[in-house]
């Protein structure tokens, strides 16, 4: 503390003796930085306007200033500075460090904001730059005292897996009591590969009392982390006498194709758990097993076929069908044409996964089912196998239109391995506006690009309509935890929609193109409609424009950074760091 003090007093004496004297410029800057490499930035802003009024013409001074000024969290004035330096040295204007600084200060500023909107739009501009100043920002966010902010700082916090933000990640997994972030938590530590985790996941699959969604989280973590088990391991846990520690058995025999587990599994087929029952047969399904010690997989898994448990029926149903067996057809025609809509999806899921075994029977029930869902997985099935692709493409875009006012998911929840196509139940996200809005789009984002690869003669028309109908609802948020690379072909139907005469047309097609393909087809239209889109819009088209990167938009980002709204201010600050880096 002592010698702390004295060297305060020495700056403080150096500081008076510079500014009594006639400074170069080079002293003066080094003076002002002094400050900031200590984190001092309000005696580096004193002095940095003290030596400006001694020397107002210069230029590594007044860059000072403004970095002085930014660091101290006075971001509007060190805009204002920047101006009054362009009118005096235009060519600033083109460097990028000094650009850099300016945006950084608007998201360190926005990091401190009272408003909830505001600070998680700085962590996610901040976060998306993948600049390595914004990891001590996600650790100060990752222990906010708000839950929503901790839930998104633990989503990008997986993204960026620096030695640090693993610590903190590991901490909060023990102490985290709010659910939907020790959610994140789990995902992130699969994310990350964090193997010190593992016991933790593990009590937390063993324990009965675990929310169905945290199990399953625990899971999928655990089994991304295995490159390799020992078989003594592997025996281990399917002999647990916890039934989430049987089920990770199969999930990881599964998972690596060790065939060498096999046989450990197999007494699981008769489990007590049917949620360890279907993962048995998941797992033969996946290594397409034929026999285990000289008995066939059909004769194996008979038992399974009329199992208590319809998931299961089906689940084996699906392994019988991959064996070319016509039981496994029986099993899934039974079930598809059920009263259980439940059911009928899971079934037409396990039918549309079956690759060419699964053909004759999609096509077949296809012309039976009344069941608009099962008719879509069936189709989607066919398409894929490019088989009847007329057929299926026809009923596709009917269903896509017949329930147009439904909300839709892709619901894997019984089985992970059967995405069906469903209604939605996807419930409110607090961190993600609209969510359930946001997921349904992606879904019919989904269909329209597969119509869209296989050119149906429809495809356009479906595009066009679906982009009238409907309003764009990807914010930041989700675009950090949902946007997905397109297929080149996918996106050309939507790319002749930036020439369409209607603006929320091309404003939409813009959108899509932007934030699911990094498009830069999408930047001209977007910049033009920026001024006369209501805010929320804007917001939007900066976090597209953010995600193309394209250098071309520095000028038009560095424009928007002058506005008095600090939202748009924060999202444009991202997007300018994004395209310097680009």
């Amino acid at each position: 503390m002592l010698f702390r003090g004295l060297f305060f007093s020495v700056v403080c004496a150096f500081s008076l003796e510079l500014l009594a004297a006639e400074v170069t410029d080079e002293a003066a800057c080094k003076q002002i930085y002094g400050h900031l490499l200590i984190h001092d930035p309000i005696s580096a802003v004193v002095d940095a306007k003290a030596f400006l009024e001694e020397r107002p013409e210069s230029k590594p001074i007044r860059l000072a200033l403004i970095r002085s000024l930014c660091e101290k969290g006075n971001e509007t004035e060190a805009w204002e500075e920047w101006q009054r330096t362009i009118l005096l040295f235009p060519d600033v204007q083109t460097d990028r460090r000094m650009l850099e600084v300016l945006a950084w200060g608007v998201l360190n500023k926005g990091e401190n904001s009272p408003q909830l909107s505001i600070c998680i739009n700085s962590l996610l501009g901040a976060a998306f730059t993948q600049d390595a100043r914004a990891v001590p920002l996600l650790l100060d966010q990752l222990r906010s005292t708000n839950a929503m902010i901790r839930s998104v700082a633990v989503r990008l916090s997986s993204v960026y897996g620096d030695g640090p933000l693993q610590e903190e990640i590991f901490r909060m997994l023990k102490t985290e009591n709010v659910w939907y972030v020790r959610l994140e938590l789990i995902q992130a530590s699969g994310q990350m590969r964090l193997h010190k985790a593992r016991p933790i996941l593990k009590e937390i699959i063993g324990n009965p009392k675990t929310l169905a969604e945290e199990k399953a989280a625990a899971i999928v973590a655990l089994v991304s982390m295995y490159d390799t088990i020992a078989l003594q391991e592997l025996k281990s846990l399917a002999h647990s006498d916890r039934a989430g520690l049987r089920q990770l058995a199969c999930e990881i025999v599964g998972h690596l194709d060790f065939k060498l587990g096999v046989a450990e599994i197999v007494p699981l087929l008769k489990d007590t758990s049917p949620e360890v029952r279907m993962a048995a047969l998941s797992a033969f399904g996946i290594m397409r097993v034929r026999e285990v010690g000289g008995i066939d997989v059909v004769s194996l898994i008979a038992n399974n076929l009329n199992d208590s448990a319809p998931e299961v029926q089906i689940t084996a149903g699906w392994v019988v069908l991959l064996s070319g067996d016509k039981k496994g057809e029986e099993i899934l025609e039974k079930w598809m044409l059920s009263d259980e809509e439940r059911l009928r999806r899971l079934a037409s899921a396990a039918v549309s996964v079956s690759g060419k075994y699964g053909v004759k029977l999609a096509s077949r029930v296809l012309k039976k089912s009344e069941d608009p869902y099962v008719k879509a997985n069936l189709s989607l099935g066919l398409i894929g196998q490019r088989e009847h692709v007329s057929l299926a493409c026809d009923t596709l875009y009917s269903v896509f239109f017949q329930e147009q006012d439904v909300m839709w998911m892709w619901d894997n929840q019984i089985n992970p391995l059967f995405r069906s196509l469903s209604p939605s139940k996807v419930s409110h996200v607090e961190h993600i506006p609209h969510y359930p809005m946001v997921v349904d789009q992606l879904v019919r984002l989904d269909l329209l690009s597969i119509l869209s690869i296989v050119r149906y003669p429809k495809a356009q028309n479906a595009v066009k309509m679906f982009l009238q109908n409907q309003t764009w609802g990807v914010t930041g948020s989700a675009a950090a935890t949902l946007i997905q690379e397109g297929d080149e072909e996918s996106f050309g139907i939507v790319r002749d929609l930036l020439d369409d005469p209607e603006e929320k047309i091309r404003i939409q097609a813009a959108l899509i193109l932007a934030l699911l393909g990094g498009d830069p087809a999408a930047v001209k239209v977007l910049q033009e409609s920026y001024p006369h889109v209501e805010r929320e819009m804007k917001v939007h088209i900066l976090e597209a424009l953010a995600h193309v990167g394209d250098p071309q938009t520095i000028p038009f980002l560095m424009e928007i950074i002058k506005e008095p709204f600090q939202v748009l201010r924060v999202v444009a600050a991202s997007a300018l760091i994004q395209c310097l880096y680009h």
